[in-house]
């Protein structure tokens, strides 16, 4: 009995956390270079259900399994392509493909593949939130002039080339570590830059807002399926109670 008790509470509280991320996914979609977050369910435990023999020799045979509620497995983000978006900004620009931007922040070296920049006062390359771009050279800065930046990075100011923006990727972007703003860290070493960078476009992000109100309404019902069932055995184990006490 108390079992269920615990599987319905259990899934009401996955639920919950899934609602949470698809919550934070639809708040997302219009974000630059968002990447679509997964919340991965798996069984909490399983046990294996035998047929108590009728006789202390017979051997117990296995009828089935049952599972004991649902845990969260893990938080996973799709690195899926996001569509690009024309601005016709020499300062906005997307990776089609694998990659990142490299910023500096003031806890250290962070990625993002937001690449809505812009000049700060002293002609720094700046993130929104004012992070320097960094390039092969260190913090990319530049001379007034007239802005190109080809697929490979490579960064000239009418004509000349100024710097190389840093360009990276990873091996395995499962231990990439969200940080908030559109930044990620990761212990991992950098490994060589595959993608292309596109001057004049923005990445959007990889969210379908569709697929994610279909997942919420579907989150939204199971929790509610969770709930009654936590109820009917709240109410039966109340009654059992009261029946042996009386």
């Amino acid at each position: 009995m108390i079992r269920g008790l615990y599987t319905a509470a259990s899934g009401m509280m996955a639920q919950v956390i899934r609602q949470e991320t698809i919550g934070n996914n639809l708040a997302n979609s219009d974000t630059v270079g968002f990447k679509q977050d997964l919340t991965l369910l798996q069984t909490g435990m399983e046990r294996d259900v035998v047929r108590i023999p009728q006789k202390r020799l017979q051997q117990r045979n296995l009828i089935g399994s049952l599972d004991l509620g649902v845990l969260v497995n893990q938080q996973h983000t799709s690195f899926a392509q996001g569509p690009l978006q024309e601005t016709g900004q020499a300062l906005d620009l997307a990776i089609a493909g694998n990659g990142f931007f490299t910023v500096e922040t003031p806890e250290g070296i962070r990625y993002t593949r937001n690449g809505a920049f812009n000049l700060d006062a002293e002609r720094f390359l700046v993130t929104a939130e004012g992070y320097r771009v960094l390039g092969i050279l260190g913090p990319v800065q530049l001379p007034e002039g007239e802005v190109q930046i080809t697929p490979q990075g490579q960064i000239l100011v009418d004509g000349q080339v100024i710097d190389t923006l840093r360009l990276v990727d990873f091996a395995d972007l499962n231990q990439l570590q969200k940080v908030g703003s559109g930044l990620w860290t990761t212990e991992q070493e950098e490994i060589a830059f595959n993608g292309q960078v596109q001057q004049g476009y923005l990445e959007g992000a990889n969210v379908q807002p569709a697929e994610e109100m279909a997942r919420m309404v579907a989150v939204l019902r199971l929790y509610e399926t969770n709930q009654r069932v936590l109820q009917a055995h709240d109410q039966l184990t109340g009654k059992i109670v009261n029946e042996i006490g009386t």
